[in-house]
């Protein structure tokens, strides 16, 4: 839900949009490979299903580690810069989580 007040943050640059795989478009990575679906329910339904074998399917996807921190690092910067943008807190949220998960993760 937005908040009427929010607002872009105009003293915090937005970060570069990271790789993907392959350089597949970002709703082949976002809604196809990681599985966040659209808008904010589903970026949050996302975050609380993850498990370690979808971690799996990511990694032979072409997914590395890298990218996964690269995501996490923009999303939570998105939260920062932008109020106005819901999914970001669940996104930064997920690839964090997706990351603890990478490293209990056989690959």
């Amino acid at each position: 839900m937005l908040n009427a007040e929010c607002r872009v943050n105009p003293d915090i640059q937005r970060n570069a949009i990271p790789q993907t795989p392959n350089n597949i478009s970002l709703p082949a990575f976002g809604q196809g490979i990681i599985g966040w679906e659209t808008g904010e329910e589903g970026a949050k339904q996302r975050l609380n299903t993850i498990q370690q074998q979808d971690v799996q399917k990511i990694q032979a996807q072409g997914v590395t580690l890298d990218m996964v921190q690269e995501w996490q690092a923009f999303y939570e910067n998105e939260v920062q810069r932008n109020s106005c943008n819901p999914t970001a807190p669940y996104r930064a949220a997920l690839m964090k989580k997706i990351a603890m998960l990478w490293s209990t993760t056989s690959q």
